[in-house]
């Protein structure tokens, strides 16, 4: 299938569209707390064992995007700029590979609408601003399914079988949640063997090595979410509650509760619609039950266990959906429906943006979304009293918490200058004056102050973004 001139250019323009919507104002925040533990562990002048022995005491994932992010960081630069920077390249970069995935499956010009929805996604756009591994999840996941429906049509196309191998490793090494697309291509070939009664040895080879691996990586000793210094305490997860079952997360997903209720009501028309093509096992079968999958499992785990579902984990979803909806809009007969339902996608798509910041920057002062680090520090800094204490209670691990806040405070103090010291316990009793910092995005709103023996009163209290800050005078 050839594309007119026109075509063309609409693509690149909204391939731009999307990259300049990741690339712009992408460290306008400072850090949150999740970053904060990448950007720590992360640490190039880190050894190899240290950056595994910091992951498995603050973080609930593997070290494989830290070591990536680790090396980005040894040839770029140590910076809170270039960790953003990884993110927007992959989460740019899945604009593209999304779309040829959609272009594989629909051989039509659905692709088209594919990119628009990509790129203008707020979910991720918001994610492609992270210093975490959702965007190159994303990608991972997208790259993945490419070579796997690559070598579903050709066993004897060896490049594309390597890629698969080494795209499958990488994606279930990324995140626990990546097993799910894992294992639901494997039901997927399971059905397709079956049905037109054909082995295939080598994908099934790739296969069952890469469920070793997966084994080795979630089972070995530096991955054990019970490594908490109180597991009960820190696990925060909750089972999802009843507002959940009327969305899916579709509101955080496409950016509010009229989005998400507009991209759910359309994926179940057009899937109820097209019910019969399921049957075909076809690639929509495909991404019909990785939907399923990323839902049902870590619900049923949930409700069995420990509840373990959290939207972000399972970011990858965006793409079954999307190219679902893309591709199903193309094969509705009425063109008068056809072109309404197009419209009204892009149109309250486009139309929702002006709500958000990813539009309002461009025309009003950008309001701050995370905590604001260096503002409080500043304020401190000018304060004439710069000695501070930290407020961290269920976390995984309290000491590793307070280190790697210290870290990018200190990354901080080096940037802008300033002079502000954290004061150990041995330290508090010969000061007169002391700050108490609390970050509300992992303490809540619960802002007591805790392990301090000294008797004190509070002369001063100051709030920024997701930041409370107290001046103790101590008696």
């Amino acid at each position: 299938m050839s594309l007119s001139i026109k075509e063309k250019y609409l693509f690149f323009i909204i391939c731009s569209a999307g990259i300049l919507l990741r690339y712009y104002n992408f460290s306008f925040d400072d850090l949150w707390y999740d970053e904060v533990i990448s950007f720590w562990v992360a640490d190039p002048s880190l050894k190899f064992q240290e950056t595994i022995k910091f992951n498995q005491l603050i973080d609930i994932n593997t070290s494989i995007f830290h070591f990536i992010l680790k090396f980005f960081f040894s040839i770029f630069g140590y910076s809170v700029e270039n960790g953003r920077l990884l993110s927007v390249i992959f989460s740019s970069l899945s604009i593209f590979t999304v779309t040829y995935l959609s272009w594989m499956i629909s051989q039509n010009k659905s692709f088209l609408l594919t990119s628009f929805l990509i790129s203008f996604n707020i979910y991720l756009i918001s994610f492609s601003q992270e210093v975490r591994v959702y965007s190159l999840l994303f990608f991972s996941a997208s790259i993945y399914l490419i070579f796997f429906l690559k070598v579903l049509e050709s066993q004897k196309n060896y490049l594309a079988l390597s890629m698969y191998f080494l795209s499958s490793i990488l994606l279930i090494s990324l995140h626990p949640f990546a097993l799910i697309i894992f294992f639901s291509c494997i039901i997927y070939l399971f059905s397709k063997s079956l049905k037109h009664n054909k082995k295939y040895f080598l994908l099934n080879l790739a296969n069952l090595i890469t469920l070793a691996i997966a084994i080795y990586i979630y089972y070995s000793s530096f991955f054990l979410i019970s490594d908490s210094e109180n597991n009960n305490e820190f696990f925060w997860m909750t089972n999802p509650d009843i507002g959940f079952y009327s969305n899916f997360y579709f509101s955080s997903f496409f950016g509010s509760r009229l989005m998400g209720a507009l991209f759910l009501i359309t994926l179940i028309a057009l899937v109820t619609k097209n019910f019969k093509k399921i049957f075909y096992l076809s690639p929509i079968t495909l991404f019909l039950l990785i939907i399923f999958l990323s839902y049902f499992l870590p619900v049923l785990f949930g409700y069995i266990f420990k509840p373990i579902l959290v939207n972000r984990y399972i970011i990858f979803i965006l793409i079954p959906i999307i190219i679902i909806i893309s591709t199903l809009i193309y094969y509705i007969k009425n063109p008068i429906i056809k072109k309404t339902v197009f419209s009204i996608l892009i149109l309250f798509t486009i139309g929702n943006h002006f709500t958000e910041q990813t539009f309002k920057q461009f025309f009003k002062k950008r309001v701050y979304s995370k905590p604001q680090y260096t503002a409080a520090l500043t304020y401190i800094n000018n304060s004439g009293h710069k000695n501070y204490f930290l407020k961290a209670k269920k976390m995984k691990n309290k000491n590793a918490t307070i280190d790697a806040v210290n870290h990018y405070i200190n990354y901080l103090n080096t940037k802008n200058k300033l002079s502000v010291k954290f004061a150990r316990i041995n330290e508090r009793g010969n000061l007169k004056f002391l700050w108490h910092l609390c970050f509300q995005d992992f303490n809540g709103k619960d802002c007591t102050i805790d392990d301090f023996k000294n008797q004190y009163k509070i002369i001063k209290k100051e709030n920024f973004n997701n930041i409370e800050l107290k001046l103790l005078e101590i008696i």
